[in-house]
């Protein structure tokens, strides 16, 4: 793949103000010189973008966080959302950063892009970083219903990007269940287990509790989109719920005048600023499709700029297509 790539980012539609993703968006480029911005979106709040030599795509309309998927299918054929995907489609950008609902992006990126041969849907994917290693998690939130054929498929993609993206060879894949014995959770669950555990490309290493998932006992985890975007919520307030905690106890000890107990402090918190892991996927597609959260700030949207260009350079729809 040629060193130069484009990114389109979906400026509109989001809790996100413009400004906020512009700014987020020059300062990725600015140490980027093989990437080239296409911004899409209103021209009078992207105008200032041009002169650093991006490209901008004016589109009025955009997909509200509250509309039915009805009326984004049916009524929104100009959204910022759709007229990027379409960019993606026809080859004018690699890869799509959308900060929009994730239902109407899901929805409007199955119309426009077409999936990789022999995967029947998208799946959400994430990265987290472990105790020792970091690890992906798939599907948070895309598909609500549990079908065995569904979650073979995910172990398979997540598998497979773990590979590509990692990189790491024969990747630890698991099941999120509430327990780790075999006898444990749904049929559902222990149906895929059993097909997992027979199929020779995927190196099935049983079940996962949510308690152990930063332990470093599976490199890809795999769940239904319920249970996975309950896991992504509960590990968010996790996180916010220990910056509360530092900030409490340093005020009510007295060290928030200590040079290095706020040193330490300063360090904790960027270790667990969820901005500077912003982004989750849309994997499945024949393209490049990266969900950034919907109240991000400049630096969560260069975070999924980051991972965008990432999956760009590493191929991954290419892999998933070649390890089918």
């Amino acid at each position: 793949m040629a060193d130069f790539h484009s990114i389109g980012i979906d400026t509109l539609g989001s809790e996100t103000p413009t400004s906020e993703i512009i700014q987020g968006a020059l300062e990725f480029a600015r140490t980027r010189p093989g990437c080239r911005l296409t911004f899409v979106g209103r021209e009078d709040e992207l105008q200032c973008t041009r002169e650093f030599g991006h490209k901008v795509v004016v589109c009025q309309d955009s997909v509200t966080l509250y509309e039915s998927l009805v009326s984004v299918l049916r009524r929104k054929r100009n959204s910022s959302m759709k007229v990027g995907l379409q960019l993606l489609a026809n080859g004018e950008i690699d890869g799509l950063v959308s900060t929009g609902d994730t239902a109407a992006l899901m929805a409007l990126s199955r119309q426009a892009i077409p999936m990789v041969p022999s995967f029947d849907r998208p799946a959400i994917i994430k990265r987290f970083d472990g105790k020792q290693r970091p690890f992906w998690m798939l599907d948070l939130g895309a598909n609500i219903a549990r079908k065995v054929n569904w979650l073979i498929q995910f172990a398979r993609m997540g598998s497979t990007y773990a590979t590509a993206i990692g990189p790491i060879q024969q990747p630890r894949v698991s099941l999120l269940n509430i327990g780790s014995e075999a006898r444990k959770g749904p049929q559902i669950l222990r149906d895929t287990a059993s097909e997992l555990s027979k199929t020779s490309s995927i190196n099935f290493v049983g079940f996962i509790e949510a308690d152990r998932l930063f332990d470093g006992a599976s490199d890809v985890v795999v769940t239904d989109g319920f249970s996975g975007n309950v896991a992504l919520k509960s590990i968010e307030g996790a996180t916010r719920i220990a910056h509360h905690i530092i900030d409490q106890e340093l005020h009510s000890s007295g060290l928030n005048e200590s040079e290095i107990a706020i040193s330490v402090a300063k360090d904790v918190r960027e270790k667990l600023n969820a901005q500077a892991y912003n982004g989750a996927s849309l994997i499945g597609l024949n393209g490049v499709v990266v969900k950034s959260h919907g109240r991000t700030d400049r630096i969560g949207i260069g975070a999924a700029l980051q991972l965008a260009q990432d999956e760009i350079q590493a191929r991954v729809p290419g892999h998933l297509k070649s390890h089918q």
